[in-house]
């Protein structure tokens, strides 16, 4: 009997090993998906982000002795499952999840970061010089009958440390 206990007991063990899925590569850039805090997936973004260990990176803060860095932060408790677009001095869009951010390297000097979300879009202005380091924050409210979104008049300090907990989708040198 006791034999059997044990067998039971081992043959359960290995099984639960079987179907504990492998961690994520992080190396691997593969699309982003905003998942609920019960793990359903939201929405994913539609091109592959930048891997775990460039999240790692980034989340150094570390500066360029040849550019200005800005990161644009999307983290926010009421924020929801809208895609919004970041654009760099008018540039390409970039999508945008609840809960991630977009590095940006610019030039030095004075630049333009806008978001569009339903058609309407929303820019802030980044000075700097080389070797500089900005934080921006996109803060978003979705109701069931409402989403708005607009810039976040909040420290830089508090914006860097909501960047810490949100995941990299892009890094863009935007020259």
């Amino acid at each position: 009997m006791k034999s059997t206990c044990l067998y039971l007991f081992a043959l359960v063990a290995v099984l639960a090993g079987c179907a504990t899925p492998p961690p994520p590569d992080p190396a691997a850039e593969v699309p982003h998906c905003y998942k609920t805090n019960k793990g359903r997936t939201i929405a994913c973004t539609s091109a592959p982000v930048p891997s775990l260990n460039a999240d790692a990176d980034a989340k150094r803060f570390a500066p360029d002795p040849n550019a200005l860095t800005v990161f644009v932060v999307r983290r926010n408790w009421g924020d929801g499952r809208n895609f919004v677009k970041v654009y760099p001095d008018n540039g390409q869009g970039i999508e945008t999840l609840p809960g991630t951010m977009v590095r940006l390297k610019f030039k030095p000097g004075t630049h333009t970061v806008a978001f569009e979300f339903e058609g309407k879009r929303q820019s802030t202005t980044v000075e700097g010089k080389a070797g500089d380091v900005r934080f921006v924050r996109i803060d978003g409210t979705v109701w069931s009958w409402k989403s708005s979104y607009e810039w976040a008049a909040e420290p830089e300090a508090s914006i860097r440390e909501r960047a810490l907990k949100a995941r990299l989708v892009a890094d863009v040198v935007v020259r």
